[in-house]
């Protein structure tokens, strides 16, 4: 076999070429840059035992967390939002929003997206 039959020779079906697999970390890192592209979203202080450490300021990513199981993708994301916001219709577009991206970017399914308000931020604009 030349180096030309090689070339032109037919690529097995894609089933059987292997697997791609994608980290639930990289999903979850994903599902946090989706937060932060849309305005009157935030970031939340981490938590240990249930409790903020440091200040609840609304700077830095969304604290998210992804779950795979085989084509399906589980997400849970504490955030803060900007007061005054209609808090219900926020979550509704940011739960929009993630799942579009994630999807959109891996191909996963999102079959369930958690949010967790964790604060109300006064005043702030991005």
């Amino acid at each position: 076999m030349s180096a030309v039959d090689v070339a032109v020779a037919p690529l097995p079906a894609p089933e059987q070429r292997g697997q791609t697999v994608i980290a639930d970390r990289v999903v979850a890192r994903l599902a946090a840059r989706a937060v932060a592209e849309l305005e009157q979203t935030g970031g939340a202080a981490r938590q240990l035992i249930g409790v903020a450490i440091g200040r609840e300021t609304g700077e830095g990513m969304a604290r998210v967390s992804a779950r795979i199981d085989g084509r399906l993708a589980m997400i849970e994301m504490r955030l803060s939002l900007t007061y005054p916001a209609p808090v219900r219709a926020l979550t509704r577009e940011v739960r929009r929003h993630v799942i579009e991206r994630v999807t959109g970017l891996t191909g996963l399914e999102v079959r369930h997206v958690d949010i967790e308000v964790a604060r109300l931020l006064r005043g702030r604009n991005r």
